[in-house]
């Protein structure tokens, strides 16, 4: 799945930090996990503590980070005939059938009345339909909790896949890309085994750090201005299935509840400043980047002012812009990978 500052060329370079500072460690939390490609990297080894602001992230690392196993569906088995994945893979949808209940489809497909162009009718429907089951067999006991976190991870992940964008929801692109026509199919998650209790909250990371602590404390905030929120409200909404109230061209969530201090210039200094004032933990590693909010010398300030100086560790690590332009007389960018102890 395509995410914004996801950390998974750097997943290795992460580990060895880890392993250098903290060899011993066994707990690890990932208090801006997104996608949870960090956490997951860990699980086999270390008790994950994994939170994110958003809802959908929380739905994601619940069930990669949450379960400790891949879920055995035997009710749902029974009763459907099939695993849960393939039955929603062969929904038939009709879309004479389309109702105002249908809330993705009436708002992000051309059969809304805003005829926004985010899905194809039928993609649209398929998840409206495949998200309407998912209530229906969590609320008459046909699932767990822990199954419908994966089977409705299953169906984000696939969104994306078949979605009409250059690579977030900000905006639908004019013309049609071909793989918007593709068929949204889901798949069968790959679950790590952990024999570890983890935890994963949908929390403002300010919030949970004054009630966390462990030994390895990964940060990785967002860096610029752009909200997640507004990038993946699709998503959000698809994991929520709230029938929100929306606004403008888009369709974005009018509730920004989601949107983080951290893309705020006037805010981002002090909430690092609260972040790392509360941060209980045994070893600091924080991913930021050269093209943040936050300048190198603030941010290293604010480390050395929380932890021990003398092991502060500052890597820098050239970053290539996507699809960067031949005449950018941008800086290049650098990604900081950071490492520091109590």
């Amino acid at each position: 799945m395509r995410f914004i500052g996801s950390k998974a060329n750097l997943i290795d370079e992460i580990h060895v930090v880890v392993n250098k500072q903290s060899q011993n460690s066994t707990s690890f939390c990932d208090l801006f996990a997104g996608t949870g490609i960090v956490g997951r990297s860990f699980k086999k080894s270390h008790k994950i503590i994994s939170n994110d602001l958003l809802y959908f992230s929380f739905v994601i690392n619940s069930a990669y980070i949450g379960l400790k196993n891949s879920p055995t569906f035997k009710s749902a088995k029974k009763e459907l005939g099939i695993h849960p994945i393939d039955y929603l893979n062969d929904l038939s949808v009709n879309t004479r059938t389309l109702s105002d209940k249908d809330f993705i489809t009436c708002n992000y497909s051309p059969a809304g009345d805003n005829k926004r162009c985010y899905l194809t009718v039928e993609n649209a429907l398929h998840i409206d339909r495949a998200r309407q089951l998912l209530d229906q067999w969590l609320d008459s006991g046909l699932i767990s909790k822990g199954e419908f976190f994966y089977l409705l991870a299953s169906l984000i992940e696939e969104v994306p896949s078949v979605s009409n964008i250059a690579g977030t929801y900000g905006a639908y692109l004019k013309e049609w890309d071909k793989r918007a026509f593709n068929r949204i199919q889901l798949n069968k998650l790959e679950i790590v085994e952990s024999v570890h209790p983890n935890k994963i909250y949908n929390m403002d990371a300010n919030k949970l750090i004054t009630k966390i602590s462990g030994e390895v404390l990964y940060i990785d905030t967002p860096y610029n201005g752009r909200q997640y929120s507004s990038n993946y409200h699709l998503l959000e909404t698809v994991a929520k299935y709230d029938d929100p109230e929306i606004k403008g061209v888009t369709g974005l969530r009018a509730d920004r509840s989601g949107e983080s201090d951290y893309c705020r210039k006037g805010k981002v200094y002090d909430s690092f400043d609260h972040l790392f004032k509360n941060a209980n933990f045994e070893t600091i590693v924080v991913s930021y980047s050269s093209d943040g909010l936050l300048g190198e010398d603030d941010l290293t300030n604010l480390l050395t002012e929380h932890f021990d100086s003398s092991t502060l560790k500052f890597k820098k690590i050239p970053y290539r812009r996507y699809k960067r332009l031949a005449n950018d007389k941008r800086p290049h960018v650098l990604e900081y990978l950071i490492v520091i102890n109590r």
